[in-house]
């Protein structure tokens, strides 16, 4: 099967080939390259525009562009937002070279926060619930203890939250942490934060930008049924060595672009360390004295340029916690007095790009992940020692073709494996607690794909995208089969069916279509209107609200059916003086199938009948985001405010027993419905600017006691309902102050000093509420993470 689908592909590009290489000479081409004035680095995604028309060509991945012109005199115009546009005039008689290099606006005191990949992105384009941020931007916001955080500045944006501070994952328009797909370099990341949620696990750095997909998702992204987040790192200068990091507080940073071949072959290297252990010795209270938390994260990529046809790159990341803590874990029964969890990622990716002509490209890639954690209770009796993991492989094949000027497609097919060790505990380790080993699961996934971007006219653009998955759960393995009529659990099993070694043991299939709709009702105003139905296969089981390292993952099989999603929504975009301003309102609507919960007092962890512990439901959610940016000058930044809902309705098979809330909508651990965001910078001086943030949300949801039962003098609480009610409304305000060194402005040595205050006027933000028995009767106790203000002084430096 899979040898007939590369051959359909080969075959499908040596046709286009060979046809376009007719067309290509009969006009000449004009081509060349986009890259900062000031670094040397490609600029990917800027505008080539002909004429002053709107239509023309982006930069690749390596900065080029290539455009077919008819003989004859033009204006030519390139321009990225962030950067002074360039003019000139060419006359076109044969091919023609014309690299330009774009001066950073910042040197003119403009800075762009929220970037587009191209002036009017979100005017000219039909893509619709897609934020570019540069890291130029995600510098400028206000960090915690001086660390660059992706994931707390995406929390900035509409539509994009978390349960609370030291949550792990984002939560993105209703979403559980499980359904967004985050990648680094078409990588994905399982687990995509430090210290059990207070920082990402990306190194800042190596980011060049990142664009995240909360509604109008390409069909060349599947396996998730909420958003996309794609993160890429640096291509690597190819003339000369350039160096930067940072001393911090938290971590200290450094990171090297390194010529090996010039503009030819270049090696990225960057890495981030943590030296923590000194602040819990230090200033940390008596019976916290014991905690110790470090991490690691390493970056590398090799890009090497052969020719103007060709490029090959080859990454690698690499991310690596540990932290101890007293009596945070228990397992069979047992409380361990002491934790350590250790866990990171090993990541690498393969990207051949060949364009054989300026209609045509293809990216060959290919892509590996191994996530493992290991939770580890050292005890003279009662050791624990449990460890997981999860190994992703993947390989890709896709073509971008643009026949003609208003038209292009962008089709392929992928190929992704899951090897999954659900858990092994004390294997061969001497401890009371007995050895359980899981076993191993192993799953397939497929997909053809293709997206078709069509300019009616000058007022319509429509893209249509298809995407056909085939999954398949496939073997050793052994599967349960219960009494009928009875609901699952371990007394009502009859028969267990053994499958053998690559046998195929669930199979499951279907279309994703998606569309998106751009309408202009004027120059800088447009409507959008956009769907999606995604699929999803593979999905995080845990009962905590922040879920652990050892929280477990799981591919759809014979009992647990994969998630799948329609999402609507509409948009409307307007832009005033000059793009300096854009006002942006998005509506949505998420109905999902086949979403998971739990029975109460489940046990997920080590159960090989984990089906049993399970109820299958639906999800809902909906609501309206609304944004108003300010792009550049020395006062930029963005106001928004966000209404959202997302709600559960679990009920089993067995509605009796495995219902939740009597069959009844309930609210999601992560329902807020108001969120109210600023975040505002201003420059006065090119050695001085200073950046606030500011955060307000409706508490989130827990589940508060509605009785309470006495044994032996103590009281108990009872929970008849599922999240009835909710925390006290959460809001922050934070402060920071960049000082560029001017002594060193004008050399090769660039240093900066960072003063950053996270949580201004210390409010003490509840992150959950607890109950406790006491003589009179339960009280409820309220837990916060930073519940006053925490100042850092980071130092910055680059060697350009």
């Amino acid at each position: 099967m899979f040898k007939t689908i590369t051959r359909f592909w080969l075959c499908l590009a040596i046709l286009f080939s060979t046809n376009l290489y007719a067309q290509e000479h009969l006009l000449p081409v004009l081509s060349g390259k986009v890259i900062d004035a000031q670094s040397g680095e490609a600029i990917v995604g800027a505008t080539i525009s002909v004429d002053f028309k709107k239509s023309g060509a982006t930069t690749d991945a390596a900065g080029q562009y290539k455009i077919s012109l008819p003989y004859g005199e033009y204006v030519l115009k390139v321009s990225s937002v962030g950067y002074n546009p360039y003019r000139t005039k060419v006359y076109m008689q044969s091919n023609l070279e014309i690299n330009v290099e774009l001066n950073d606006v910042t040197k003119q005191l403009e800075e762009v926060i929220v970037s587009a990949s191209s002036n009017k992105r979100d005017i000219q384009t039909p893509s619709l619930g897609v934020t570019v941020l540069s890291l130029k931007g995600i510098k400028k916001l206000p960090t915690m203890m001086g660390e660059v955080d992706v994931i707390r500045s995406l929390q900035s944006l509409p539509g994009v939250s978390s349960v609370g501070e030291g949550a792990n994952g984002l939560n993105i328009r209703g979403s559980n942490v499980d359904q967004n797909l985050i990648y680094i370099d078409d990588t994905p990341i399982f687990n995509p934060t430090h210290m059990f949620g207070l920082f990402s696990v990306f190194a800042s750095d190596a980011i060049r930008d990142l664009e995240l997909y909360k509604g109008g998702i390409p069909s060349r992204f599947g396996g998730r049924t909420a958003s996309v987040l794609d993160i890429k790192m640096i291509e690597p200068n190819t003339d000369k060595f350039k160096m930067q990091g940072g001393i911090g507080l938290v971590s200290n940073r450094i990171m090297a672009e390194i010529p090996v071949v010039k503009e030819k072959l270049s090696v990225l290297v960057a890495g981030r360390l943590s030296a923590n252990d000194y602040l819990f010795k230090a200033f940390a209270p008596v019976d916290l004295k014991n905690i110790r938390a470090n991490f690691s994260d390493i970056a590398t990529k090799i890009y090497f340029r052969p020719n103007q046809k060709n490029t090959i790159s080859l990454s690698a990341y690499l991310s690596h916690d540990y932290y101890r803590v007293d009596s945070l874990f228990s397992i069979e029964n047992v409380i361990a007095k002491q934790t350590s969890f250790d866990y990171g990622h090993k990541n690498a990716s393969f990207h051949w790009n060949h364009y054989f002509s300026p209609k045509l490209s293809m990216l060959v890639a290919g892509a590996m992940s191994n996530y493992s954690t290991k939770t580890y209770a050292p005890d003279s009796v009662n050791t624990i020692n449990l460890n997981s993991s999860i190994l992703y492989r993947n390989a890709s094949l896709s073509f971008d073709y643009q026949p003609v000027e208003n038209h292009k497609f962008n089709f392929g097919t992928s190929v992704t494996g899951y090897d999954i060790n659900p858990g092994v505990l004390n294997d061969g380790v001497v401890s009371r607690v007995s050895s359980v080993i899981l076993p191993k699961e192993k799953s397939i996934e497929a997909a053809l794909y293709l997206d078709d971007e069509w300019k009616m006219n000058e007022k319509l653009t429509i893209q249509l995208g298809i995407r056909y998955t085939k999954y398949w759960r496939i073997g050793a393995g052994t599967v349960n089969e219960y009494a009928p009529g009875l609901m699952p659990s371990i007394n009502t099993v009859v028969n267990k069916k053994e499958y053998a070694d690559g046998e195929v043991m669930a199979s499951f299939g279907g279309f994703e279509p998606r569309l998106t709709m751009k309408y202009s009702l004027a120059e800088n105003t447009t409507m959008k209107l956009g769907y999606n139905r995604q699929q999803q296969f593979f999905q995080l089981l845990t009962n905590n609200t922040t879920p652990l390292p050892t929280s477990r993952w799981k591919t759809a099989d014979s009992f647990i059916k994969p998630q799948q999603s329609d999402f609507a929504s509409l948009g409307f975009f307007k832009t005033f003086n000059d793009n300096v301003f854009e006002v942006s309102l998005e509506s949505y609507y998420r109905n999902v199938r086949n979403t998971l919960d739990f029975v109460s007092g489940a046990n997920l962890q080590l159960n090989p009948n984990i089906e049993t512990q399970l109820i299958t439901g639906k999800s809902k959610a909906y609501g309206f985001e609304l944004m108003l940016q300010k792009k550049k000058g020395e006062n930029s930044g963005w106001i928004s405010y966000t209404y959202a809902r997302a709600f559960n309705q679990m009920v089993g098979d067995f509605p009796e027993i495995q219902s939740i809330n009597n069959g009844n909508w309930f609210a999601t651990n992560y329902d807020k419905p108001h969120s109210f965001n600023v975040m505002w910078n201003i420059q006065p001086s090119t050695h001085h600017s200073f950046s606030f943030t500011f955060a307000y949300n409706t508490g989130r949801p827990f589940s508060s006691p509605s009785g309470s039962y006495e044994i032996g003098g103590k009281k108990y609480a009872v929970f008849a309902e599922r999240n009835n009610d909710r925390v006290r409304d959460y809001h922050r305000l934070d402060f920071s102050w960049t000082i560029n060194n001017p002594s060193m402005k004008h050399k090769r040595w660039e240093g900066s000093w960072v003063f950053t205050v996270y949580n201004l006027y210390g409010r003490q933000n509840p992150y959950s509420v607890f109950f406790k028995s006491t003589k009179n009767g339960l009280k409820a106790y309220e837990l916060s993470v930073f519940a006053s203000p925490f100042i850092s002084m980071t130092y910055n430096f680059k060697f350009l």
